[in-house]
């Protein structure tokens, strides 16, 4: 295994052991927080969507913000598409027509205030190598089950 690589990895238990225990807060009023980093949703203490960003706050709002896309809230985006097909809805399309679908609308809608009432949990890391691998290990560790690491 490459040294560096290693180097890397070898940090995760410990920063996965700081960010899940790091305060819970709830979406509607999170505080100060770190600008660059990894943030993890929860839903009733149990993780569900792990992110990255370099713009921590703005873009934890984004995701439960009413006036976001899919390309914005990908995290409500997947959650009202597990909704669409529990309830047999067609997700036929791009997800841009999928935006335009009256019957995925509300889904979506619906989606985005489910997120707003969640608690996120957060880890400073500057590094955005870091930041790439961290993300995937967290969402395996923790498996959180509406992340999809494939590109759209």
């Amino acid at each position: 295994m490459n040294i560096k690589f290693k180097k890397i990895v070898d940090k995760f238990p410990g920063l996965i052991e700081q960010l899940v225990n790091s305060p819970a807060r709830p979406w509607s009023n999170l505080g100060s927080l770190p600008q660059k980093g990894i943030y993890v949703f929860f839903e009733n203490k149990h993780p569900i969507y792990v992110g990255r960003t370099n713009r921590m706050k703005n873009r934890i709002k984004e995701h439960g913000r009413p006036s976001s896309t899919h390309n914005s809230a990908p995290f409500a985006f997947n959650l009202a598409k597990k909704d669409a097909e529990e309830k047999r809805i067609d997700l036929s399309g791009s997800r841009i027509e999928l935006e335009k679908n009256p019957n995925f609308v509300n889904l979506f809608f619906k989606a985005k205030k489910r997120v707003s009432k969640m608690s996120v949990r957060v880890i400073e890391i500057n590094d955005s190598i870091i930041q790439t691998l961290f993300e995937v290990y967290v969402s395996i560790e923790l498996n959180t089950e509406f992340n999809e690491f494939d590109t759209h």
